[in-house]
C-alpha cells in the first residue's frame, strides 16, 4: 500500500501487482498500473514465468519503445502471449495462429465453392433466357407465316372454282 499525502488529508493506494511482486513502491506514473491491477494475478505470474527475471526484462523491453500507443500495444501483448503460453506450453499463439489460417482457409475454399455455384446459376439463367428468346422468335415468325399460309390457301380454294 502506498500512503500520499495532500495537505491533512492522506490518500491510501495499493501498489500495481508488478510493483508489489518486485517489492517497491508504487510510483504515481507507473507504466503497469492500468495492466495489472488487483485481481490479475494469474496474468502477472504467466508473464514472469515466461520472460523470467521479475519484470526487469519486460520494463527493458517496454522503455526500448518511445511512442506511447505502441507500449500500451507491446504490454498488452505479452500479456496475451504469456496467457497463451500458460494453456497451451508447447503451441502457444503459434498454434491459435495456426488454427486461424486454418478457419480462413477452410472459409475461402466455401466462398470458391459458393462462386463457382453463382458462376453456374448465372449461365443456366442466361442460357434458359436466350433458348426463350429463340422460342418466341420462333413463335413470331410462325405467327406472320401462318396469316400468309391462310391467304395463299384461300386464294387457292378460289382458283380451283
Amino acid at each position: 500500500m502506498s500512503i500520499s499525502t495532500s495537505g491533512n488529508t492522506a490518500i491510501m493506494t495499493e501498489d500495481c501487482l508488478a510493483c508489489k511482486y518486485q517489492r517497491r513502491r508504487c510510483p504515481a506514473y507507473c507504466p503497469f498500473a492500468p495492466y495489472f491491477p488487483h485481481g490479475h494475478e494469474q496474468q502477472l505470474k504467466n508473464m514472469h514465468k515466461l520472460f523470467g527475471s521479475g519484470m526487469v526484462n519486460v520494463i527493458k523491453l517496454v522503455r526500448t519503445i518511445e511512442d506511447p500507443s505502441k507500449k500500451d500495444i507491446a504490454i498488452r501483448t505479452i500479456m496475451v502471449q504469456s496467457d497463451m503460453r500458460a494453456k497451451d506450453p508447447v503451441g502457444g499463439c503459434y498454434r491459435i495462429i495456426q488454427e486461424l489460417q486454418h478457419q480462413i482457409e477452410c472459409t475461402q475454399a466455401e466462398l470458391d465453392q459458393i462462386y463457382y455455384t453463382i458462376a453456374i446459376c448465372r449461365a443456366q439463367n442466361a442460357h434458359r433466357l436466350q433458348m426463350q428468346k429463340i422460342d418466341d422468335g420462333d413463335q413470331c415468325q410462325m405467327m406472320n407465316k401462318l396469316p400468309l399460309i391462310g391467304f395463299e390457301t384461300e386464294k387457292l380454294a378460289n382458283l380451283s372454282i
